[in-house]
């Protein structure tokens, strides 16, 4: 079968010479000739081989037949011109392949593909400038030449070279191993250990060929290992891309947590869970990169934002409480001239207690010029408490006396550990002692104690009833 394959291919390859022949007789345009005369060229070179006594002298006259319609061709350069060059190309670069042949390690392979670009640049490409044409084949013949001398070589140490090799393949492969005991639980560590692996995995490939003995067991084994690389590989980063999703997720929980403060009243009351959010931020690890920026720029916007509202609230609060603070002075110097009666009395407490924002030194001033009216107007001390807690608790928005409440208790908290401890001090004291200063002192703080716990009891009554 393989002998009738072979005379049939010269057969088949005699056609096309008589179809070349006739070519230049037909009586159509010379495009149709070039189209007709490519066709036959690239049918030629898919025909198989033809016997090998015959394959010399069909190709020499398949040569001579095609130089031939190039001459018919030759006041048409331009399509002549373009098959040289392309041909020259095509053999430029079989010469730039074959020489990075010498550079291999498995010599048996080189050769074998120089065999395949010999058999290319012979049978396929057609011919190439005359002006080229020597020095293009001179180089592949250098070339040809050197590989069959590093052939001779290598035939003549093939042994040495073949237990060379397996040492050298066994060698990396328990670099290999190593590698893979290495633990590492970082992006970082594990990008590392993909480019070393890869490195040695590359360096045993390049590494020439082992004797046939050895072959079976040293590609088993380094196939399993292989395996074992890219599956621990693959469980990091399968894991990774879990711990990535869980972390991108508390990303947009923190960002939806500070979105949502941006709607809430009293900013300022946010201030330091906003602050505590950035630094929960901060702990998120790892993140992929390009979905970590992302969300940052969304993050820091929405709390730029944030702050930004903050400040703005903050000049509007500082601009209405100094506009409210001098209004509070005005009330307070006007009475110094106070000539009414405890009705015309209330109104101004009543104006005076509308602000917002009243500071603790204005309202200290307030009260004692209300107490020194109230005396002159003829109530004595007590009265002048009660009466004065009457109109705060009267007069106060609910805001206000929730506040007042909040500033009470905190008072009585710190005022009934001062009288605790007061009392406890007065164990420290022996009879002999009943008449000293100190003593006595301790006494009336104590007693003054006593009485501003019981006003602000009754203060605080006044405000929740």
């Amino acid at each position: 079968m393989k002998r009738f394959n072979l005379d049939q291919n010269f057969d088949e390859k005699k056609d096309l010479i008589e179809r070349l022949k006739n070519l230049i007789n037909q009586d159509t345009s010379i495009n149709e000739k070039y189209n007709q005369f490519k066709k036959i060229q690239n049918s030629w070179f898919k025909i198989g081989p033809v016997p090998r006594t015959k394959s010399g002298i069909i190709w020499n006259n398949f040569q001579h037949h095609i130089k031939n319609f190039y001459d018919y061709l030759h006041l048409n350069r331009k399509f002549k011109e373009i098959d040289l060059v392309h041909n020259q190309k095509e053999k430029e670069k079989i010469i730039l392949h074959a020489e990075t042949l010498f550079k291999q390690n498995d010599k048996i392979k080189a050769f074998k593909d120089f065999e395949r670009l010999k058999k290319r640049w012979k049978y396929e490409l057609g011919p190439v400038s005359r002006e080229v044409e020597e020095n293009l084949n001179k180089s592949f013949k250098d070339i040809e030449n050197k590989i069959i001398e590093e052939k001779k070589i290598f035939d003549l140490n093939k042994d040495s070279i073949l237990e060379n090799n397996i040492e050298k393949k066994l060698n990396l492969l328990n670099d290999i191993k190593i590698l893979i005991e290495k633990e590492t639980d970082s992006v970082k560590g594990w990008q590392k250990k993909i480019n070393d692996f890869e490195k040695l995995k590359h360096n045993i490939e390049i590494t020439g060929p082992i004797p046939k003995k050895s072959k079976k067991t040293f590609w088993n084994d380094y196939k399993k290992i292989v395996r074992t690389f890219y599956s621990e590989k693959n469980s990091f980063f399968k894991r990774l891309k879990k711990i990535y999703s869980e972390n991108l997720e508390k990303q947009k929980n923190l960002i939806n947590q500070v979105d949502r403060i941006h709607k809430e009243e009293n900013l300022e009351n946010f201030r330091s869970q906003v602050i505590s959010i950035q630094k929960n931020w901060k702990l998120i690890k790892p993140v992929p990169y390009k979905a970590n920026e992302k969300n940052w720029k969304l993050f820091k916007s929405t709390c730029d934002e944030y702050f930004q509202k903050l400040i703005h609230k903050k000049d509007n609060y500082s601009k209405e409480k100094n506009e409210s603070n001098k209004k509070q002075k005005v009330i307070i110097e006007n009475l110094n001239d106070f000539s009414g009666n405890e009705e015309d009395l209330v109104i101004v407490a009543k104006e005076f207690l509308s602000f917002k924002n009243i500071s603790t030194e204005n309202e200290t001033k307030f009260y004692k010029k209300i107490k020194k009216i109230l005396k002159d107007l003829g109530l004595n001390s007590k009265n002048i408490d009660d009466k004065i807690s009457d109109i705060k608790s009267k007069l106060m928005s609910s805001e206000q006396k929730n506040t007042e409440i909040q500033n009470i208790n905190s008072k009585l908290e710190l005022l009934s550990k001062e009288l605790t401890q007061q009392e406890n001090n007065l164990s420290f004291f022996n009879e002999k002692s009943k008449e000293n200063k100190i003593l006595n002192k301790v006494h009336e703080k104590i007693k003054k104690n006593k009485k501003e716990i019981d006003l602000l009891k009754n203060h605080k009554k006044k405000l929740i009833s």
